[in-house]
């Protein structure tokens, strides 16, 4: 008795092994099937990205001290903004007047509308690069639906080597990302700092740890999703101590598709307030 004993007690490490490596198997499975549904919702939304479609929308922002609503006009060539509100107020006639003047700017000169393009298009470009990185920077693991999404939790891939400080940056974070179960596309994308972030061993800089971000895309029209909400909540320092702090809402909404044939002085007047869209006949996206 005392033999058989034995044999089963030496015998008990092998079993917690055995259970240990399928456990590890199971998980390197479901990692792999998460990327793979991350790797079909990326290549979407790229593949969107290069068939842009072109809408008017109201643009809430909330910073520091400061709120504005304003009324964003989007065109092949440039985008249009105009106040609707500053601080929960009617804006000013100089702020009325100012907001016109680059209207103008961007209608009558050529420089001004590539600058402002050109703009736009580095923003695209970094969260198309962000995207891209998405696969690789972080561990997916499926956590069930929420509504009609697939909720994966995300965390850092340790054998993940950043290439750039945005990408050090996003690859801190860890949370939650939300995909259309029918279309395989982003719903929503909100991440925590969960270490602080140091730049040139914290001489150039340092973010600090439990920053956040979340961004969430809405379908405006069938089939295509544009990005209605933008939350950043960062705070650190950088180079010899200046103090950073990225705290922005902003929220998208009432999204009407441009018509295609639209020029810029009838953009500009519809962003104005000068002409009602129904005066304009809006009848369709411009790709």
């Amino acid at each position: 008795m005392k033999e058989a004993h034995s044999h089963v007690r030496r015998g008990k490490p092998w079993c917690e092994l055995l259970s240990f490596l399928l456990l590890a198997a199971t998980v390197a499975v479901a990692q792999d099937a998460s990327r793979a549904l991350v790797l079909k919702m990326v290549d979407n939304e790229l593949k969107s990205q290069k068939q842009p479609r072109y809408w008017m929308y109201i643009d809430s922002k909330k910073e520091p001290g400061k709120s504005e609503l304003n009324r964003v006009f989007q065109t092949p060539e440039c985008w249009l903004s105009w106040p609707v509100s500053v601080d929960g107020r009617a804006p000013t006639q100089e702020e009325a007047q100012h907001a016109r003047e680059q209207v103008e700017a961007l209608v009558n000169d050529p420089k001004v509308r590539k600058k402002n393009r050109g703009q736009i298009d580095a923003d695209g470009r970094k969260s198309a690069e962000m995207l891209r990185i998405l696969p690789d920077a972080f561990l997916f693991m499926r956590d069930g639906m929420e509504g009609k999404s697939l909720r994966l939790n995300f965390r850092p891939n340790p054998k993940y080597q950043p290439p750039s400080s945005e990408a050090k940056v996003f690859h801190h974070m860890e949370g939650v990302l939300l995909i259309d179960a029918e279309q395989v596309r982003l719903v929503r994308l909100s991440g925590t700092l969960g270490s602080e972030v140091d730049f040139g061993l914290g001489i150039l800089g340092r973010l600090e740890k439990g920053g956040s971000f979340e961004v969430v895309q809405s379908e405006v029209a069938p089939g295509d999703w544009e990005v209605s909400r933008l939350d950043v909540h960062i705070t650190g320092r950088v180079l010899f101590f200046r103090a950073i702090r990225e705290q922005q809402h902003e929220v998208r909404t009432q999204f009407q598709p441009v018509p295609s044939d639209l020029s810029l002085t009838e953009a500009a007047s519809w962003v104005a307030g000068d002409s009602e869209p129904s005066q304009m006949g809006c009848h369709g996206g411009s790709q």
